[in-house]
């Protein structure tokens, strides 16, 4: 159920928000530091959800995170060393209100976790979404996922699953195919919130990824809708 509207960012209301998010006008959208947040009216709540990315190395978590956080990406790869915190902020509205979702994404990689102790019990305290990432170039990525999942079922929280699939190309065949991704879908009642390849220059780079971060809040609204509910009362 989206409870969340999915295209009011193009309504007038949504616009008016969202150049608070941008760095005078322009198409960069704006990094937010630790203690930093967009200024927004006192009236709008903020909901804070951690999100700890899990996937095989060299599927495009980082790359993920950078494009939902509007950032400039390297198109070199280059291996995450320890942990990265990414702060993204994301207005949505929900019924007749805005919520500010503060999306805080944990992204680190497979050899850091071998290598530091630390380091995974430090993603999976107070986690509130799993985000595991495939690539729909690399048929192993996708097939690791449920082993992925089944290794974080001893998180205490009963965090959401969130599945993203990269180097989705609409335009030509993928070496994952659409049965095989319903199939997974109806199994593990988790939508595959997919991440074209390619992006647009001709708008707002927002839009590029507005789909994906409000699908992101929906899933974290339907695990919390009571606790979203009750502070929006």
């Amino acid at each position: 159920m989206n409870a969340i509207n999915m295209n009011w960012l193009a309504s007038a209301e949504g616009e008016s928000l969202v150049h608070h998010f941008y760095v005078n006008s322009s198409k960069k959208r704006r990094f937010y530091g630790i203690l930093e947040k967009p200024s927004l009216p006192s009236s709008i709540e903020e909901v804070t959800y951690k999100i700890f990315m899990i996937g095989r190395s060299g599927v495009g978590k980082t790359s993920v995170v950078a494009r939902l956080a509007g950032t400039p990406e390297s198109s070199n790869y280059t291996e995450t060393n320890g942990i990265r915190k990414t702060n993204v902020f994301w207005p949505v509205k929900i019924w007749d209100k805005v919520i500010l979702f503060k999306l805080q994404f944990w992204d680190t990689s497979e050899s850091s976790i071998k290598r530091y102790n630390h380091i995974l019990p430090a993603c999976k305290d107070k986690v509130d979404a799993l985000c595991s990432v495939f690539s729909f170039d690399d048929t192993s990525s996708f097939n690791d996922i449920p082993y992925l999942m089944n290794t974080m079922t001893t998180v205490k929280e009963k965090p959401a699953n969130i599945l993203i699939g990269t180097k989705f190309k609409p335009w030509s065949n993928s070496v994952i195919d659409d049965m095989q991704i319903k199939d997974f879908e109806d199994k593990w009642k988790v939508k595959v919130i997919k991440i074209d390849a390619s992006k647009s220059s001709t708008r707002s780079e927002v839009f590029d990824c507005s789909y994906q971060l409000n699908a992101i809040c929906n899933i974290l609204w339907n695990r919390d809708k009571e606790f979203i509910s009750k502070m929006m009362g």
